[in-house]
């Protein structure tokens, strides 16, 4: 009778003493699992262009060193999709930049791209920046010394050409040939890509014969034009045409009483220049070649004679001379 009364006893302070156990754990207050910070920052993707695994490919990518575990933690980064266009928001310590870009095209792995550049530059941490210093020169090569940039002087506006011209007037159709020589002043004015040209010369006598009449003349060259000027390197060449006159005044050498008359010529020339040098030298020399023509010549007449044929209608003509820059 005592031994089970002993074993009730014990089973008894058994299931109080688990009652006590369970009732002090359930009186010990949870123990609260504490957050765990990301390893990356948070990136996410608004559309399909582009998506987020492109995006992380493309940051990942430009980060070979630690991938995108060496970016900041607490930034967050949003891409928008927009149609032809996308957005890119970063924040990083409580400041936002955006950045949008333009895309047409819908090239969604470019946009990853330059979404993960403006990323990258916006959170890379600058000691992941490295210095790349350029490497000492050895002793046995001499240091390079720096060479100044060649800078072409523009061209000046205002050119002034003095030249020596000789001028020869076939003898066509019933024209004497006439041979003169003389000298020009030219000034030409630079009008961007064109110049304009004014030009006045001196002929002060040239002989011809015509029918047994000896004759005698002095002209003075007029033209007012444009010229195109070619750079070609070391020198320049120039196309012109311009409307040309002359005054020219004529008398016969062999004649019973003085016969003599002053005349306007108008008409047209054309020419070809080069100037040796180029179009920013101060004083260059030039060479020349023309062409004149004037379409209703005067005519060649004495008294009692009567006509005896016409001025010369066409002349060719070539010019040397110093071109100088104002």
């Amino acid at each position: 009778m005592i031994r089970p009364l002993h074993r009730v006893v014990s089973c008894a302070a058994l299931v109080a003493l688990s009652l006590v156990c369970s009732a002090a754990a359930d009186a010990q207050p949870a123990a609260v699992a504490e957050p765990v910070a990301p390893a990356a920052p948070l990136i996410s993707a608004s559309g399909a262009c582009p998506s987020l695994e492109m995006i992380s490919a493309a940051v990942a990518a430009l980060i070979p060193n630690g991938g995108l575990d060496s970016l900041p933690r607490s930034a967050a980064v949003e891409v928008f999709d927009l149609g032809d266009s996308y957005r890119v928001e970063v924040v990083a310590e409580s400041v936002l930049r955006v950045r949008v870009f333009r895309d047409v095209g819908h090239d969604c792995e470019q946009r990853a791209r330059f979404a993960a550049v403006f990323i990258v530059l916006t959170l890379l941490p600058p000691e992941l920046v490295i210095d790349v210093q350029p490497p000492p020169p050895t002793s046995s090569s001499p240091p390079l010394q720096p060479v100044a940039p060649v800078v072409e002087t523009p061209p000046r506006r205002f050119r002034l050409e003095i030249g020596a011209v000789l001028d020869l007037a076939p003898a066509f159709f019933d024209a004497p040939q006439i041979i003169a020589v003389g000298g020009e002043l030219r000034i030409a004015r630079r009008f961007g890509t064109l110049a304009g040209v004014l030009g006045l010369g001196l002929e002060p006598r040239a002989s011809f014969a015509k029918g047994g009449l000896l004759g005698r003349e002095s002209r003075i060259p007029l033209e007012l034009g444009l010229r195109v000027p070619w750079p070609l390197g070391a020198w320049e060449l120039d196309g012109e045409a311009a409307i040309a006159a002359a005054i020219f005044h004529a008398e016969g050498l062999d004649t019973s009483t003085p016969q003599q008359g002053t005349r306007l010529d108008l008409g047209a020339r054309l020419g070809l220049q080069a100037r040796l040098g180029r179009p920013s030298s101060r004083a260059v020399p030039f060479v020349g070649v023309h062409a004149l023509v004037f379409p209703r010549p005067y005519q060649i007449a004495t008294t009692p004679q009567g006509s005896l044929g016409s001025m010369p209608a066409f002349w060719l003509g070539a010019t040397l001379g110093l071109s100088v820059s104002l």
